[in-house]
């Protein structure tokens, strides 16, 4: 199987804002009572929300900042961000630090925000959980949940997760819950075998009833029999052949392998957790036994390429 050294496609926004809960009342002759308190109820709730000004809702936003605002959104909550650099998970994202608000507010390509980095202790969930919280505390709070590597936690259907030193909370991460995303699934890279709920082997088929149609499709190799499909929202391309996906293309930090390796990972991690027998290509490195390949843009992780492993 071919597979291009980059497919170029550009993750846009992939979380998105999700709308508060709100209660409609009404019963059958009592629509007055029912009237009175939603107009009650309309005013209470957005003062109520004002009174927490320091809440993290999970899958939702942080404070007065929501997923899915622009750039100016957030300047107007925040100010001006103190540092703005690449995100080192993602590279197609930027992230705006608020060192003072501990706060950092990741931006997707196209400009709104994708997720929010807590790291300061003024921000608590409803549940009372925040920077420095226990881990037991927040395994009462919320369960077992995924592990992400060493170290990190990951609550998918909540938008939540959570990276620990020495038992306690160390940083919280919001992002769009996964309930809202089709195929993510886990979002665990299995080498050789799957990413999320898409498997190699799979019809591309499953894809585009999810997802739609790719947003471009390319031929591949010199046969031109294998394509690629880009999809840009979810920042991965398919390689197919006679319908059926060969391969995956990763150009997001939305996916991990179980030991934490993902896209913005460095050559130093992949070494740790993958070894040193592969075969080298300029920029890249296959681990063919495996079905994984890692191409890399100085000492980090560009792509990741999951392919069937030799048995």
């Amino acid at each position: 199987m071919t597979l291009p050294p980059s497919f170029g496609s550009k993750p846009q926004d992939r979380l998105r804002e999700s709308d508060w809960l709100r209660a409609h009342p009404g019963r059958p002759g009592f629509s007055k009572v029912a009237l009175l308190l939603g107009i009650l109820l309309g005013i209470f709730l957005p003062l109520q929300a004002q009174g927490q000004p320091n809440l993290i809702r999970g899958g939702q936003g942080v404070g007065g900042i929501r997923l899915g605002q622009t750039l100016d959104e957030v300047r107007k909550a925040l100010g001006p961000p103190a540092k703005v650099t690449p995100s080192p998970n993602d590279p197609n994202s930027k992230l705006l630090d608020y060192p003072k608000r501990g706060l950092s507010v990741f931006l997707g390509s196209s400009g709104a925000v994708i997720g929010v980095v807590v790291s300061g202790a003024s921000w608590k969930t409803p549940e009372g959980v925040a920077v420095g919280t226990s881990q037991n505390q927040v395994l009462k709070s919320f369960g077992k949940g995924l592990v992400r590597g060493e170290g990190n936690l990951t609550y998918p259907d909540r938008g939540l997760a959570f990276s620990f030193r020495k038992g306690l909370v160390h940083t919280i991460y919001v992002f769009r819950r996964e309930e809202d995303r089709a195929l993510m699934g886990d979002r665990l890279i299995e080498p050789g075998r799957r990413v999320g709920q898409i498997q190699i082997g799979d019809p591309i088929s499953r894809v585009e009833e999810a997802w739609g149609r790719a947003d471009r499709v390319l031929p591949l190799g010199q046969g031109g029999r294998e394509r690629l499909h880009s999809f840009k929202e979810e920042g991965l391309g398919l390689v197919v052949l006679e319908g059926r996906i060969q391969g995956v293309i990763l150009e997001t930090g939305d996916f991990i392998t179980r030991e934490g390796v993902k896209v913005g990972s460095t050559r130093a991690e992949v070494l740790r957790v993958f070894g040193s027998t592969f075969r080298a290509e300029p920029e890249r490195i296959w681990y063919e036994v495996r079905g994984i390949g890692f191409w890399f843009q100085g000492d980090r992780v560009r792509q990741i390429q999951v392919v069937s492993g030799q048995r």
